[in-house]
């Protein structure tokens, strides 16, 4: 497989849901770069929005500063592994960057340690001319890859709620929403990042738990292997119609993002 010949075709919505009053979620979408992130702010009146338009544009601008162009050819598995290593390297950076600007919005504003605003975080970043991607994560917004008609969750929930899972279920099951990993609440975080190999047609579901809280997983596989598959804005749009049909309890974001082979 040539990847520099894998280019991603996206689509990315957010809606404030039915109950909320306002958006606290925000993303950003680059097809020509292979980035797509999203981040679900909290703090209501402390700046639940700024916090996550903050990480996502802070995200956004490191990445591209790193961002290399490559020169056409299909790069060797040695050179595949050094870009990849840089990449993390570049995404870890991005996100101690976010993190320490929001930190700073906290303290400027009198914040205690761990008050505040700070935002969840989900992305995926394809290694720049490679058949790669980096999927990067602090909270419980997730990401899923669908192959082979099989929906897969690539992140783990950094929630009370999981911990509670990891540890047998013993006593009473937490809230869900409660979070144990977020930027911008404390002065470090440590964002769990991992590289994934690339296969023609994979599709990318990133979002926040304003749809996975709502909307089974086995219906949102559903609605990405109908036939013929759904243009992602159509399936964006119709993911977020179902979370708001159940009720629509929280701010819904989601991003799309499908690798295809170019034409030879």
């Amino acid at each position: 497989m040539h990847s520099v010949l894998i280019e991603m075709i996206a689509a990315g919505q957010t809606d404030v849901g039915r109950v909320r009053s306002r958006n606290e979620d925000s993303f950003h979408l680059d097809p020509a770069r292979g980035l797509a992130v999203i981040c679900d702010g909290m703090g209501g009146h402390a700046g639940g929005d700024i916090a996550s338009r903050t990480a996502v544009d802070a995200v956004a601008a490191v990445i591209a500063s790193h961002d290399r162009t490559h020169d056409g050819r299909t790069p060797s598995l040695a050179e595949e592994d050094r870009a990849a290593v840089d990449a993390v390297t570049t995404v870890r950076s991005a996100v101690v960057t976010a993190n320490r600007r929001i930190n700073t919005l906290n303290r400027q504003r009198g914040f205690a340690e761990g008050r505040g605003m700070g935002t969840t975080l989900v992305g995926l970043w394809r290694v720049p001319g490679t058949g790669r991607v980096v999927v990067f994560h602090a909270g419980d917004s997730r990401l899923y890859r669908l192959r082979d008609g099989e929906l897969r969750l690539l992140t783990r929930d950094h929630s009370l709620y999981q911990v509670w899972l990891d540890n047998g279920r013993r006593g009473q099951a937490p809230h869900r929403n409660i979070i144990v990993r977020a930027l911008g609440t404390g002065e470090q975080v440590e964002p769990d990042i991992a590289v994934h190999d690339l296969q023609p047609d994979d599709l990318y579901l990133l979002c926040s738990d304003g749809l996975t809280g709502i909307v089974p997983e086995g219906l949102i596989q559903r609605i990405l292997t109908q036939q013929p598959p759904p243009a992602a804005e159509d399936a964006c749009a119709r993911l977020i119609d179902l979370a708001n049909g159940a009720g629509g309890p929280d701010n819904i974001t989601l991003i799309l993002a499908r690798f295809v082979l170019l034409p030879a």
